[in-house]
């Protein structure tokens, strides 16, 4: 009488099932890459859209292990590994049945998952690490927590297969490989050692850590690849020589304020790099954003700071403005910059002595207030230019943004009644109306009169400080008659004269040099 063959007896049994759940079954020949069984679905087309877009044909790998009683069956970690490298669905079948009984009394589904994935390959790396590559010879319990019951006689099969894949086939596999080839790296997966030589070996370490891409020539480098936390000696590169390049993330923000002894102030959030302690001993602190760099040296006990105003760079209209506000400031002799960072805060005077920039003191306060007047209407501040272009519209327009912002300007007057005689309260209302970026900045400036000299037939009328009493942005070509007559009322009543301003033509863009955007 012959030996009963479980194996046999359950696949057979397996095979019967194939048909009513709608797939057709091939055989391996021989089970050496660990499948019984390619079952392949019956395509499922709709009239509802075209043929050449219904592209899902879904294909199984499965294994089947019979057994008798009640443990779980074991099986070939080689197997499992195959079911795992193949880029299909696979899944094992478990059957359980009685002592020579003919049908299974329970049937498992098991889906060769992310976990079982992920276990899999961290066993044949633990195997490895221990100098056991012949991994055909070790055996394993096929897991069952996370099977899927089917019936004893195969019902929900097609069920259970398709929802394994939870869509589309295609999608599925992508997804397998791609945490094929990731699982098992963690944020310590890879350990580097080399040696960096010099006196100075820490300094030049603490570097890299500063920000932006950095570069350190280093020898002797070994790379080793811990997957899950498991090092191999054949997964490990060495180098005799090699350059390292880094570039950090910042570990947190701070927000810096610079000033100026004129009354100059303004705030930017700059990002933190700090360097790692070397033999007890505080490095570097750099604090950066896009144009603004400020490095503390606190072994030298120096501090430095950058302004990058390259023209060739790409900004949008709240950089720009920041960079000319900050030039202005480093153009004076005494200015200061102020760190507050968790409720803390540092003052630092900078050393004495005037930047390449005063020519944009005119221009600053005036372009802060069309900033957050564009803010304020809705209009975009975010279209992209180079700087050069923006420097070139600040200086061709920076004896008119002075109208708005710089005591002293003369006014001259061809004709003024002899009637008039002007006082220390008068004032000179006027609008000005500046295009820019798409839109019109009008605003009423209130000038009040600090002296005139009259030569036949001209006055001079000789302005204070400049007062914006209101300001407004609009389209282009938009009417701003209303805003202006509003504005003047409100100067009129803010100022309590008991006689109006005198009020001139408005000032408006006499070159209309417009910025090239994108």
């Amino acid at each position: 009488m012959s030996v009963p063959d479980l194996g046999a007896r359950g696949e057979n049994v397996f095979i019967g099932w194939c048909e009513p759940e709608g797939f057709r079954a091939q055989k391996s020949q021989a089970d050496r890459l660990g499948w019984d069984y390619l079952l392949e679905g019956e395509p499922l087309r709709m009239k509802e859209r075209p043929l050449d877009s219904q592209n899902d044909l879904p294909k199984f790998l499965i294994q089947v292990k019979a057994t008798e009683g009640s443990q779980p069956p074991r099986i070939k970690l080689s197997a499992l590994k195959h079911l795992v490298d193949a880029d299909l669905p696979a899944a094992i079948v478990v059957m359980f049945f009685v002592k020579d009984g003919r049908t299974p009394i329970r049937t498992l589904l098991v889906p060769v998952d992310q976990k079982m994935i992920y276990d899999t390959l961290k066993r044949v790396r633990s195997e490895e690490a221990k100098g056991k590559r012949n991994i055909h010879r070790i055996t394993i319990l096929v897991p069952l927590d996370r099977a899927v019951e089917l019936s004893p006689a195969g019902e929900g099969l097609a069920k259970a297969l398709n929802g394994m894949l939870g869509g589309a086939p295609a999608d599925y596999i992508a997804g397998k490989v791609d945490y094929r080839k990731t699982c098992g790296f963690d944020n310590r997966s890879i350990v580097g050692r080399f040696f960096v030589p010099g006196e100075n070996a820490g300094e030049k370490i603490g570097q890299l850590f500063l920000g932006g891409p950095r570069t350190l020539k280093v020898t002797d480098l070994t790379i080793e690849r811990r997957r899950f936390g498991i090092p191999l000696d054949n997964d490990r590169d060495e180098f005799r020589e090699a350059v390292l390049e880094l570039n950090v993330s910042s570990s947190m923000s701070t927000t810096v304020e610079l000033s100026s002894e004129a009354g100059e102030w303004t705030s930017v959030e700059l990002e933190m790099f700090v360097t790692p302690i070397f033999d007890g001993k505080l490095g570097p602190v750099r604090l950066a954003n896009n144009f603004l760099e400020f490095l503390i040296d606190f072994p030298k006990a120096e501090a430095n700071l950058t302004l990058n105003y390259d023209g060739e760079r790409i900004v949008d209209l709240e950089e720009a403005v920041a960079i000319i506000e900050i030039g202005v400031i480093l153009a004076r002799p005494q200015k200061s910059i102020t760190l507050r960072f968790k409720g803390k805060e540092l003052k630092l005077e900078m050393a004495p002595g005037e930047g390449p920039f005063a020519h944009w003191i005119p221009a600053a306060p005036v372009l802060r207030r069309i900033v957050s007047a564009m803010v304020r209407a809705g209009r975009q501040t975010a279209r992209r230019f180079k700087f050069a272009d923006f420097v070139d519209w600040v200086d061709t327009h920076i004896e008119f943004l002075a109208v708005a912002s710089t005591p002293g300007v003369n006014i001259i007057f061809n004709h003024w009644p002899d009637e008039i005689q002007l006082t220390s309260d008068d004032a000179l209302l006027t609008p000005f109306s500046l295009e820019c970026f798409g839109s019109c900045y009008t605003a009423l400036i209130e000038l009040p009169i600090v002296s005139s000299s009259r030569s036949e037939p001209e006055v001079t009328l000789i302005g204070g400080r400049p007062h914006i009493v209101s300001e407004v942005v609009r389209a282009l070509n938009a009417d701003t008659s209303d805003f202006v007559e509003s504005a003047v009322e409100r100067s009129n009543k803010d100022r309590g004269s008991k006689r109006p301003a005198f009020f001139a033509e408005g000032f408006s863009n006499w070159d209309k040099v417009m910025l090239s955007i994108s």
